[in-house]
């Protein structure tokens, strides 16, 4: 939804590390259930443009 079906801009993000996610890139945060949550919730964010 957020990247238009394009794989590389996807891959992009999940690469770049976030300031929202303490610094983290998203894709370390698939591993576990707990770093999940936190992640869908930036996404949910990011979807209703609550991020600053």
């Amino acid at each position: 939804m957020f990247f238009n079906n394009d794989k590389a801009r996807l891959d992009e993000w999940l690469d770049t590390p976030i300031p929202r996610l303490d610094g983290q890139c998203p894709r370390d945060l698939l591993f576990t259930e707990e770093k999940r949550r936190e992640l869908l919730t930036v996404l949910q964010e990011m979807k209703f443009g609550e991020m600053a």
